[in-house]
């Protein structure tokens, strides 16, 4: 039986005459001008609508486009195509810093915002470290050990305030109570509570002293107060009534908040408990057990309870949680059900719990230690259930106040002080998409990038940076982050061709940056398109099946029964996977023999009868590419035509 060359043999198929392989068989085809070879890429393809993905992005232009222009959804979303994906998805977005996704103008398109700068207007020394922060009324109290801030101005300025707090008490905890301030202090082995009135000069009455008093909280028009393992009803007053609840040895009260059917108060021993006013006297109704987290702040607002957590790890990390909950009641008891994780923060070295939450109507705030030299609020909005980095507080150490006096935020850094925002906004903030790949495994080529911005101001420009790096989205200076866009001027849509990004993943990072002024630039939309590698392929090969061998440059010489050995070879190949290998030009495919179709008879331009036949194969490309060239891929809004190699 003949035997067909074969990789085993033959060193260098394509000098000895033979035009393509399929596996390790070597053959020759019989190309002419009335059969020709053809290979057939297929087709880009239409953009699909798909309203459940982006419904604003109602387009037929070819190819695939990853735009968004609403990132009100909120951060951590890593993947922006997966399956079981929520409606807010198609609004979330990665990460983000110095950018307000949230706060928006009614009547006008969305568009991402700066945030404005913080200032340390107040430093703050507390050998303890609970700086505590209340506001009564248009003043605003700080404590720092034993002195105790004022500010009428909204935070601009501080006065230090006396008090009648006996020498070497350090103030523990204050609350506002109608129009007067409540101070909790203690020495370590006593402690006192003081009154004071809210007046230009204020007066400091003290009105208790005994326990080790360590907190103080106003609810439903009464308070609270904590003496270590303790917590108590106080009528403001001279009475301090009996112990509610009493925790266990060494454990303390860190929170308390009015949630309206109840009061939630949180304790280091991992639990959060229920007291209930009845008829003036607060009785407890319930407790809720953490499993391995420690309560460390919580709040309620629209009926929703939030609350934080933290979690000691090795090496000094600390892993801090927010929570959402609501309050269920099952035998007469109060506890906390369908609870839901908002936000994790995992830092290396870094105690990353929230130890205090602040409400408002549609938002809670909460500040984390990030860095040694950064803490940051971070703000969950309501209306989207979506979480994102706020304003920056420039020192790094845990966020113990919180609170807004004439719209603008103030916040006690732990041994900083006072911050304050400000009216001019940050220089630089950055917001990060998630990855896209259109739900498909399959390598693409990105071909064009768009942004579209207002009026940017002299001396603001905006940037769009893409990634084809799967990690690139974990860090805003990962090295995959390429700039494609720089605008500094103008109106509307700024776009440009990519070239040389051929990958499964894409994102985006725009990056807004400003002078620190009053004034900063926005973003409407951004917008990143992709067209499928050309890889799916179509080949239809003349092959000679003549026992006729053709060799260049030498004489060619007979095979008796070559042709039908290569006949019965290729037609035992149908149906089977196989890596075909075209000399020139050059391609690798691998994919499955269709067909290959009866032989035909006599092809008068070898000068002999010569019997060939027309092999099918349809696969993928596996290594040559060209990649698009420049006039070949136009601009977003218009698409013309596109050329593969």
């Amino acid at each position: 039986m003949v035997r067909l060359a074969s990789l085993y043999h033959v060193s260098d198929p394509k000098r000895k005459g033979y035009d393509f392989r399929i596996d390790n068989d070597l053959f020759r085809t019989a190309i002419s001008n009335d059969v020709p070879m053809q290979i057939e890429s297929s087709d880009v393809q239409t953009q699909d609508i798909n309203v459940n993905q982006n419904p604003e992005d109602f387009t037929r232009n070819i190819g695939r486009i990853y735009s968004r222009n609403n990132f009100s959804g909120g951060s951590n979303l890593d993947m922006a195509h997966k399956r079981g994906m929520s409606e807010n998805d198609t609004t979330r977005f990665w990460d983000s810093s110095g950018v307000d996704v949230f706060t928006q103008n009614k009547g006008t398109p969305y568009s991402l915002k700066m945030l404005f700068q913080t200032e340390l207007e107040q430093a703050l020394s507390s050998s303890d470290g609970d700086n505590a922060m209340a506001i009564v009324e248009t003043n605003i109290y700080v404590s720092d050990d034993t002195t105790l801030y004022r500010s009428t101005d909204g935070g601009d300025t501080w006065t230090t305030i006396s008090t009648n707090l006996t020498a070497g008490y350090n103030i523990k905890g204050m609350t506002a109570h109608g129009d007067l301030l409540y101070v909790a202090a203690n020495n370590g082995s006593a402690g006192e509570i003081e009154q004071l009135t809210n007046v230009t000069t204020p007066v400091s009455t003290q009105k208790m002293s005994a326990a080790i008093y360590d907190g103080i909280w106003s609810v439903k028009g009464l308070m609270l107060v904590s003496a270590g393992t303790t917590l108590h009803q106080y009528d403001g007053a001279t009475t301090v009534g009996s112990a509610i609840e009493t925790l266990p040895s060494g454990q303390s009260w860190t929170d308390v908040v009015d949630a309206g059917a109840v009061i939630l108060a949180v304790a280091s021993d991992g639990r959060i408990y229920s007291i209930k006013d009845i008829a003036g006297t607060f009785t407890a109704k319930g407790t809720t057990e953490l499993k391995g987290e420690v309560a460390t702040c919580i709040t309620e607002t629209q009926g929703k309870i939030f609350y934080g957590t933290k979690v000691s790890q090795t090496d000094s990390k600390v892993v801090g949680r927010l929570y959402s909950a609501d309050i269920v009641v099952a035998d007469d008891l109060y506890v906390l059900g369908n609870q839901q994780l908002i936000k994790e923060w995992n830092i290396a070295s870094i105690d990353a719990s929230p130890y205090r939450l602040y409400s408002t109507r549609d938002s809670v705030y909460t500040g984390i230690k990030e860095t040694a030299d950064n803490s940051y609020l971070w703000r969950y909005y309501l209306p989207t259930a979506g979480i994102a980095r706020d304003l920056k507080l420039g020192a790094g150490n845990i966020v113990k106040g919180i609170g807004i006096m004439n719209e603008k935020f103030l916040a006690t850094v732990q041994g900083s002080g006072v911050w304050q925002e400000t009216s001019n906004y940050e220089t630089e903030g950055y917001l990060i998409t998630a990855n896209a790949d259109f739900f498909t495994a399959e390598r693409k080529q990105w071909v064009e990038a768009q942004i579209e911005t207002p009026d940017i101001a002299s001396g603001h420009t905006v940037e769009l940076h893409v990634s084809d790096d799967i990690a690139g989205i974990t860090s805003s200076t990962h090295s995959s982050w390429d700039k494609v866009i720089h605008a500094q001027s103008g109106t509307g849509t700024a776009e440009t061709q990519i070239t040389n990004k051929i990958s499964r993943y894409g994102a985006m990072k725009v990056v807004l940056k400003s002078q620190g002024s009053t004034t900063a630039p926005e973003v409407n939309a951004i917008a990143y398109r992709a067209l499928a590698r050309p890889e799916l392929v179509l080949v239809q090969i003349p092959v000679n099946l003549s026992d006729r061998v053709e060799r260049p440059f030498r004489k060619p010489f007979t095979v008796k029964n070559l042709g039908e050995a290569i006949y019965q070879t290729l037609k035992s190949k149908e149906g089977t996977p196989v890596t075909l290998e075209i000399y020139d030009p050059q391609e690798i495919i691998r994919g499955v023999v269709e067909k290959i179709q009866y032989p035909v008879q006599s092809n008068p331009n070898f000068g002999s009868v010569t019997r060939y036949a027309i092999l099918t194969i349809r696969g993928t490309r596996q290594e040559v590419y060209t990649t698009v060239t420049s006039g070949n891929a136009p601009g977003i809004n218009a698409y013309g035509v596109m050329r593969f190699g």
